[in-house]
This record gives structure tokens, sequence and C-alpha cells, in this order.
């Protein structure tokens, strides 16, 4: 039996008897295709879930990376205590309380001291040196797993260490950004004694030795994020951070495309940029990641798309259209078809948002030229007017435009636009909460 048969199995009702292996094969929600190909210990889903009842899982050690993290170090760890069996704590340099209060909730924290050297990867990696056996989970000490989801690194991890217990790859949960995006290809989860070493000075990933990234395996288990809230982001000085460590790698690595991505997406502010910055950011970006290389490594070639929805963000703040359609055609064609449809639609609105407000003025216009022959006409054009300023956001023109339109014996169409707007806007908030 094939991995992917059995997870068919799971998700099918009635497809398997209640048993510990169907409950943990749930927090199983996606696989990559060489996974899903490989074969089980047994073709009979009885007799795995017997053998399973009697697996002894391997032991799990969380590596934690700190650097003054007094303030949410104990909240981390003490999330983790039904899923982790040890604790690695890798700090460069706390000066605070960091160390006492890791130890003060679990008494049992390792600490190894290691001073910055503006690499995440050498961090991450120094785990691997230090943890002999089992699994490893990555958490930074600005993540929080969410309590409902406590016990679930645990339990899939058993589950998959039964299932493919030869086979290497990474496992991802979900990370949530309070108030931001999810992340669900995330590797936070290595095998120790594995193949894979992180690679790259920041946004680092696990990539086997020709720079490929592993098979992978993407949980039901979140954590919540904080460390991406914007006063965060200003108090740690995360942008500059993150941009001289892309720098750093562009100097190393000036033929790996993604650090250009990088250091734009990260240190470039939308909402105080000029439209020349903008412009400038958007060609360096589409200088490096226009077109992909065949057969390039995924180390080197793994954000080629995203660059392209980046190139798409820059181009709508300077007015970029046919950038837009270009690189929407591009996102369409890889596949991420959210991505072009929401870029396409953009564009194509604000135009015909721009059409119905220049509607909008061409009937102030003619306002001067209404007489009493047309002033029935001049009614129904003020009741167009209204209805357009509604459409097109120009809020300020809607009730002088009604009124006018009222004065002359129409408006009949935009209050029923209205009433209907207050039937249906209640309705709407309400589900929503």
């Amino acid at each position: 039996m094939k991995f992917a048969e059995l997870l068919d199995l799971a998700r099918t009702p009635d497809g398997l008897p209640p048993s510990r292996l169907a409950s943990d094969l749930a927090l199983v929600t996606t696989v990559s295709m060489d996974l899903a190909a490989a074969r089980l210990p047994s073709p009979d889903p009885v007799e795995l879930a017997a053998r399973y009842e009697r697996h002894r899982p391997a032991p799990v050690t969380a590596a934690v990376l700190t650097r003054d993290e007094e303030d949410g170090i104990a909240r981390c760890l003490t999330a983790l205590a039904q899923d982790i069996d040890h604790c690695l704590l890798i700090d460069s340099g706390s000066t605070d309380a960091t160390v006492e209060r890791a130890r003060a909730a679990r008494g049992d924290v390792r600490v190894l001291s290691a001073p910055w050297v503006d690499d995440f990867s050498h961090h991450r990696n120094l785990a691997l040196r230090h943890i002999a056996e089992g699994w490893i989970v990555y958490v930074d000490a600005d993540e929080v797993l969410r309590p409902e989801h406590a016990g679930r690194f645990r339990r899939a991890l058993a589950l998959l260490d039964f299932l493919l217990p030869a086979t290497d790859f990474v496992v991802s949960p979900a990370i949530v950004d309070v108030e931001g995006p999810t992340y669900t290809n995330t590797q936070r989860v290595l095998r120790a004694g594995g193949p894979f070493r992180f690679r790259g000075r920041v946004h680092e990933h696990p990539y086997d030795d020709a720079g490929n990234a592993p098979a992978r395996v993407q949980i039901d288990a979140r954590l919540d994020h904080s460390g991406y809230l914007p006063e965060v982001i200003e108090k740690r000085g995360k942008r500059d951070l993150y941009g001289r460590l892309s720098r750093l790698c562009r100097d190393e690595e000036p033929d790996n495309p993604k650090w250009v991505y990088y250091e734009v997406r990260d240190t470039v502010d939308y909402r105080t940029a000029s439209r020349e910055e903008l412009m400038t950011s958007f060609a360096r970006v589409e200088a490096t990641v226009a077109e992909p290389v065949a057969g390039a490594p995924d180390y080197r070639a793994e954000r080629i798309v995203d660059a392209w929805i980046l190139l798409c963000e820059l181009a709508i703040r300077f007015g970029g259209a046919d950038h837009i359609v270009r690189y929407a055609a591009r996102l369409a064609e890889a596949g991420r078809t959210v991505e072009a449809t929401y870029y396409r639609t953009v564009m194509e609105s604000s135009r015909l948002l721009g059409r119905l407000s220049a509607l909008v003025d061409a009937v102030a216009a003619v306002e001067p030229d209404e007489e009493p022959g047309n002033r029935h006409l001049m009614a129904r054009l003020f009741e167009l007017q209204s209805t357009l300023a509604l459409a097109s956001g120009r809020y300020e023109t809607v009730a002088p435009a009604y009124r006018k339109a009222v004065a002359r014996g129409a408006g009949e169409s935009v209050t029923e636009d209205f009433e209907m707007l207050a039937r249906v806007l209640p309705g709407v908030r309400d589900s929503t909460r």
C-alpha cells in the first residue's frame, strides 16, 4: 500500500475503523508527490493500526534560536510542553533574562551559547550537530503553539516515524502571522542525523547537497507568530537586518536571483516609497528574475514565481498596467491562478473605476447647459451621476447629485439602491461576526 492510498482511506467516510492510526492520519494535510508514492510497512490498514499501537515514538527536541527574548520565551516553551521531550536553546548573546526564564519554564533546557555571525542557517545547523536522535522541531521564540493544537506535533511525528521510518523528508506546521498571512511550506521539522542542511543567511530553508528542496509533509499544527507586527519590526530593526543579510547573500552569490527579490521585498516600504523608488525596485527585480533558468536547483530558482508576484505589487503602486498584464499572464501559466486573477482584476477594475469617475465629471461639465426644455433629462443625468459616484467611490458627489435629481422629480432608482444597501449590509456584517 502507498502512503497516498492510506491517506485517501483515512479521508473517506468509513474508510478506516476508529483507531489511533486513523486519528493521527487526520493531522496530515498534504504530502509531496514523491512521498505520496512511498510504500508502507504493510498493505493491510488493520495490521498497520495494530502495529502502531505498539510503536515507540522517537524523541522530539525543540531547537529555539534566541537573543534577548525574555518577554516571550516562557510562553513559547510552555506551549510546547505536550510535544517535546527535550529543548536546546541556541542563544546568540542575550543580555536580558532570556536564559533564566527559559530554565524556569522548562528545567531540562540545554543552552548552547553561539555568537551571532550574521547567518541564521549557521545557527539552525548547530542544532543538527548537537541533537543526535529523533526529530528536531525548530521554533522561534516569538512563536507560540496554539493551545488547541497541543500534542499534535508529537502525534504527527510518531505517525510519520512509524509509516516512513527510512525516508528522509521535512515536516511543515503552519505559521500564522498575528494580523497577517498564513505560511504553510515552513519546513521546520527535520530528522536528527538526516542529510539536509539549512542554506542562506536569511530566509533559510533545508536543502540536500545539490541544493534541492526535500520531500515535504504538511501537518495541521499551527504556531502563532508575533515577530512581524509593525511595532516589533520597528523595535528590533528587522527591516534593516533582513536587508543587510540579503545584500550579503547577493554579494556572495551574485548569480542567485532570489537575494534581489528578498532585499526588495524586505526593505521597500510601499507606504512611503516614491514612484521613482518603486520603479527602480521593479527594474532591479525584473532584471534578475524575469526568466527561469532551466535545470537550476531549488536553492536558486525557488523564488522566481514569487518575484513575479512582487513585480505585480510594485507595478500596482506606480501604475504599470502593461507590467501587470505581462506578469499576471506568467502567473497563470505557472498555475498560480488566484494571484493571476487578483492582479488582472485589480488592473481592470481600476480602469473601469476610472471610466466611471470620468462619467461623473462629464455630467458635472454639462450642468451649466441646463434649461427648461432639458430639465427632465438633467434630472435623469443627476440620478445617473449619483449612482456612478457611488460605484466609483466618489462619495462626496453622491448626496449632492441625488438632491439635484430629487429636486427635478427623479431619484427613485437611487433611493432603491440605498434601500437595498441598507438591507444587505447589516446582514453581511452580522454574518461575519
